[in-house]
């Protein structure tokens, strides 16, 4: 028998073949205090769960005999199946799910825009990084913050671009511009919109 509840009020008990209501009604007194526990309304969160600058549905079902948290992202949806006994907040989890996604995309999209544009680039990483959204190293060694892939792509493409522009030109003078707007010419917007929304 498999004993889950969904993060909201619902409780779903999943009987295999051969047992009878009976079983399950005894099942359910035998726990109780666990489906008590986790019926608990609960505080909306006010935090708001992007990707691409649209916000996605979080759905998040407790299973009780579960051991470890399971994430699957499918049409705007994050499905999270979590342990019975798991007090770890959505916005942790959520925010495990982004870093996995993002050392995924962020490489993988610097790459095809360095081999459309003609920028030569050794590695790529990614890191949750608290003071800035890119760097570029003398070595052509890109690195981008992982929270960049809450924002929508066209900016994604410009924190890309301008980085990969530093592996021709290590500085922000007039000739580094030119070199970006060529690649990226509404860039200016999407420089202030990035700066408008974020801590950074």
């Amino acid at each position: 028998m498999r004993l889950q509840i969904s993060r909201g009020s619902n409780l779903e008990l999943i009987l295999p073949r051969g047992y009878e209501l009976s079983d399950a009604e005894r099942f359910i007194k035998q726990k109780t205090d666990w489906i008590i526990k986790h019926l608990r309304p609960k505080e909306e969160d006010k935090e708001k769960y992007l990707l691409f600058g649209r916000e996605i549905k979080i759905i998040q079902v407790y299973e009780l005999f579960t051991r470890q948290h399971k994430l699957l992202f499918e049409k705007n949806e994050l499905r999270i199946v979590s342990p019975g006994g798991s007090k770890i907040d959505l916005s942790k989890l959520y925010n495990i799910w982004l870093r996995n996604f993002a050392k995924r995309y962020l490489p993988e999209r610097a790459y095809e825009l360095a081999d459309k544009y003609d920028f030569k680039v050794n590695n790529v990483s990614v890191r949750n990084q608290k003071t800035r959204w890119g760097s570029c190293s003398a070595r052509r060694n890109l690195s981008f913050n992982c929270n960049l892939v809450q924002y929508k792509k066209e900016i994604i493409n410009y924190v890309i671009v301008h980085e990969l522009c530093h592996t021709k030109e290590m500085n922000h003078s007039k000739k580094f511009w030119l070199l970006v707007e060529r690649i990226c010419p509404d860039y200016k917007t999407f420089r202030k919109e990035l700066k408008m929304n974020s801590e950074i």
